[in-house]
C-alpha cells in the first residue's frame, strides 16, 4: 500500500530505500554489535522549485493552529519523541563504554534517608570518584543515577574488577601509614564519610553473598554483554519525569569508543540481509538475537565465551 506524507513542508511518497547495517565491534574486549534498520526515501509529488505546483496541492494547506489543544498535544508529543531518542543515544554510548573498557563489576551506592535531591546525589558521587581516583589510579566506572519509588536516589556504576585488597594511607602528617583493607569495606568507608556513617551502604558484586551465604543479586557478572544492558536500562527508566536538561549518567575519563562500520545494501527481504552479514567471530556466543516489529530491524550481540548450554546438559 502506497503511503504519503508531509515532509518538508510537501506531499512525498514514502518508498523503502535499503537498509543500513552498523557493525560495531571493540577490539580491547571482542564485544560486537550488529545491526540493520529500513531505510526510506521521501519523494516529492511535484517540484517544489516550480512556481505553478502551489496550486496542484503539492503544497499541503496549513490552519493556524497555535494556542489550541491540537498544536498542545502535538508539542508534547513532539516533546516525548525527543526525550526517547536522547534516552536511546545516551544508552547506546553507555553500553558501548561498559564493553569497550570491560567494565565487569557492578557497584550500587544508596542512601539510608529518603535522599530525593538530585544536585546532592550529583556533588556526593563526584567527590567518591575523587576519593577512589586518589586509592586506585586508573580507577575507571560508567555509572547511572536512579530514582526509588519513595523518590530517593541512588547510583548503579559498572567499574573496572576490584582487587581484594588494597593498600591506602590513612592519617596525615607524620602520623600517615600504609595499611591493607578489603576493598570493598575501603570503598563504603569512602561513600559513609560523605553521606555520613550510618546513612548509606555500597554493595560490590559478590560480597553480600560470599558474607551471609545469600544468593542475592549482587554477584560477579557472567556475561560483560548483560551487565551492559542492565546498568544502561536505568539511562531510560522515567526519563519522561526526570530532570530537566540535566544528565542522568556519566563515565571517568579515557574510555574512548571506535567508530562502528556503516554499509548501505539494496532494497531486499530481511532475511536475505540477515544471510549476509551474520556473523559470529570464532570463539564467541550470542547473547542476542531479536527481529523488530513487522521485521524492520535486525540486532545481534555477541561476545567471546563458550555457547550457553540449556541447563542439565
Amino acid at each position: 500500500m502506497e503511503q504519503y506524507v508531509v515532509h518538508r513542508g510537501v506531499w512525498c511518497q514514502v518508498v523503502d530505500h535499503g537498509w543500513r547495517v552498523k557493525d560495531w565491534c571493540s577490539p580491547h574486549t571482542g564485544q560486537s554489535e550488529l545491526m540493520a534498520w529500513k531505510r526510506v526515501a521521501y519523494i516529492p509529488q511535484g517540484d517544489p522549485d516550480d512556481p505553478d505546483e502551489a496550486h496542484t496541492g503539492l503544497f499541503p494547506t496549513r490552519i493556524d493552529q497555535s494556542g489550541t489543544v491540537m498544536d498542545e498535544e502535538r508539542l508534547e508529543r513532539q516533546r516525548l519523541r525527543n526525550l526517547e531518542k536522547s534516552a536511546a543515544r545516551a544508552k547506546r554510548t553507555c553500553r558501548h563504554k561498559i564493553k569497550h573498557a570491560g567494565l565487569s563489576s557492578l557497584l550500587t551506592s544508596t542512601y539510608r534517608e529518603n535522599m530525593t535531591d538530585f544536585d546532592r546525589v550529583r556533588r556526593d558521587w563526584n567527590l567518591m570518584l575523587r576519593k577512589l581516583a586518589k586509592a586506585m589510579p586508573g580507577f575507571r566506572a560508567v555509572y547511572a543515577f536512579e530514582q526509588q519509588d519513595r523518590g530517593a536516589w541512588h547510583v548503579h556504576a559498572a567499574i573496572d574488577k576490584l582487587p581484594t585488597h588494597l593498600t591506602v594511607l590513612e592519617g596525615a602528617g607524620r602520623h600517615a601509614r600504609e595499611v591493607r583493607v578489603r576493598s570493598w569495606d575501603y570503598l563504603r568507608r569512602c561513600w559513609q564519610s560523605i553521606v555520613g556513617k550510618d546513612n548509606g551502604n555500597i554493595d560490590v558484586d559478590g560480597h553480600r553473598k560470599a558474607r551471609h551465604g545469600l544468593p542475592g543479586k549482587y554477584r560477579s557478572a557472567e556475561s560483560l554483554s548483560k551487565l551492559a544492558g542492565y546498568v544502561s536500562k536505568y539511562l531510560t527508566k522515567d526519563h519522561e519525569t526526570g530532570p530537566v536538561g540535566r544528565n542522568r549518567w556519566g563515565s571517568t575519563q579515557g574510555i574512548n569508543l571506535p567508530n562502528p562500520r556503516l554499509v548501505d545494501l539494496p532494497v531486499m527481504p530481511l532475511h536475505e540481509v540477515i544471510e549476509l552479514a551474520f556473523h559470529i567471530p570464532d570463539g564467541h556466543r550470542i547473547v542476542r538475537h531479536r527481529i523488530g516489529q513487522f521485521g524492520k530491524f535486525w540486532a545481534l550481540y555477541t561476545e567471546p565465551g563458550e555457547p550457553d548450554l540449556p541447563v542439565g546438559v
